[in-house]
């Protein structure tokens, strides 16, 4: 019974891996959407200049006595301030965003804010607002989605859709294959929300942008620069670059892009490096 069992096992695993490998062969080559529609409008950004505060949330509805931790979320209407005499339309769309300076006070190496500071300034995507009505008593506008929740203060930008490129599925890559010199190399400056690690699916902000001809659907590997390996007193060896994953841009600005990481094969992090593919 014994034997049994143990001839069973095997021949399961076996038929296991044979799966598996039929798997990666059908997977391999697939064209995929790089996010979903609520991920690529909620990415944030590094804008070089910066946005500047034309309109912005001064208030909005069931807000009697102008609360200062009143928030607003979809399906609510806040009032907007027009500087400079902006023109508004009944009908218009706007991206609500903040800066996020005070998210990236924390710091996940050595340089990243200068690094930061040299792109631009961060920005939140905080939600989306559709005109409802216009008069001489102000703007009223309906928030029509939200990645989080709207504040007086809150900067408007017209709204323009991010176009979400594809791209294509491939089979793991060669951890310790030579870095190309006379590619675009740069940096992961930062990630959505700050935090520390990340892994696939996540957003990250690279220190490419149009100005390096950076553009979405270009694909970059993401690798690390390990330390030099002691071997003995005051002496050490240098150790190869190791690929780490892979990146593909969503949306480009004037000195950074944001991009989603597509592949994993240990932690990434706030200081890592990307290699052009």
């Amino acid at each position: 019974m014994r034997r049994i069992v143990i001839t069973f096992t095997i021949a399961f695993l076996a038929a296991l891996s044979v799966t598996a490998q039929d798997q990666q062969t059908v997977t391999a080559g697939r064209s995929l959407p790089l996010a979903v529609r609520s991920q690529a409008e909620c990415t944030g950004f590094i804008a070089n200049p910066s946005v500047p505060p034309d309109l912005t949330v001064v208030a909005g509805g069931d807000d009697d006595f102008h609360s200062v931790v009143r928030q607003f979320v979809q399906g609510d209407s806040v009032f907007v301030s027009r500087h400079k005499g902006q023109e508004m339309a009944v009908g218009a769309e706007y991206r609500v965003v903040r800066p996020a300076s005070e998210l990236f006070l924390t710091r996940h190496y050595q340089g990243q804010g200068a690094d930061i500071s040299r792109l631009g300034t961060p920005y939140q995507d905080v939600a989306q607002v559709r005109v409802t009505h216009v008069n001489p008593e102000g703007v009223v506008a309906k928030v029509t989605f939200s990645c989080s929740s709207i504040l007086p203060g809150d900067t408007l930008i017209p709204f323009q859709r991010r176009p979400i490129p594809e791209y294509t599925l491939s089979k793991p890559l060669d951890h310790f294959v030579p870095l190309d010199q006379n590619k675009p190399h740069g940096r992961i400056v930062a990630s959505h929300d700050n935090v520390g690690y990340v892994g696939r699916g996540v957003v990250v902000y690279l220190n490419l942008g149009e100005q390096e001809g950076t553009q979405p659907g270009q694909r970059f590997r993401i690798y690390k620069l390990l330390p030099p390996h002691p071997t003995g007193f005051l002496t050490s060896e240098r150790t190869p670059p190791e690929i780490v994953g892979e990146a593909v841009v969503l949306s480009v600005q004037a000195k950074s892009s944001v991009a989603m990481v597509v592949s994993s094969y240990r932690e990434i992090a706030a200081g890592d490096y990307v290699e052009k593919e």
